[in-house]
């Protein structure tokens, strides 16, 4: 009686391991065909369709992202969005600061304002850890530490 009890519970126990481990192989599978399709939808750097870089690693606009931003602005004639208004356009000092790498000043974090919900609908997400802003007519992408990644400056017609 001893032997049955022992081997039933031996048997179970291997359904279940055994099971687990194949539903947690099934997971990854999904997961990576999750991954080829993002790849595929967004490309890598250079637009191309190549499965060695995932698009959300990505920390710079590529030429699609600064095209869709400018596109979008075109859309927008009024410009009534803020960051965009003719009352946030910015000093010249301020200006020089918008470069790649440089860290806003409290002064010009306080002159940002979120990326407009439809702008940021066609960009694709930010990467874990940054967004994307607008100031004084320009579209940047900032780490947490509010360091400039990279700017897409557009015409401002003023």
């Amino acid at each position: 009686m001893k032997t049955r009890l022992w081997m039933a519970t031996c048997m179970t126990a291997m359904a279940v391991f055994g099971g687990s481990a194949a539903m947690a192989q099934g997971r990854g599978q999904v997961n990576q065909n999750r991954d080829d399709r993002s790849r595929q939808q967004y490309g890598d750097n250079n637009g191309n369709n190549s499965n060695n870089q995932d698009r959300a690693d990505q920390n710079r606009f590529n030429d699609h992202d600064r095209q869709v931003t400018r596109d979008w602005y075109n859309e927008h004639p009024k410009h009534a969005d803020r960051g965009f208004r003719d009352r946030d356009r910015l000093t010249p000092q301020y200006e020089s600061q918008l470069r790649e790498g440089v860290v806003l000043s409290p002064d010009l974090r306080r002159k940002t304002y979120a990326a407009p919900d439809d702008l940021r609908r066609r960009l694709p997400p930010a990467p874990r850890g940054y967004r994307y802003l607008v100031v004084g007519g320009h579209v940047i992408l900032v780490d947490d530490g509010y360091r400039i990644h990279d700017v897409v400056h557009l015409e401002l017609n003023f």
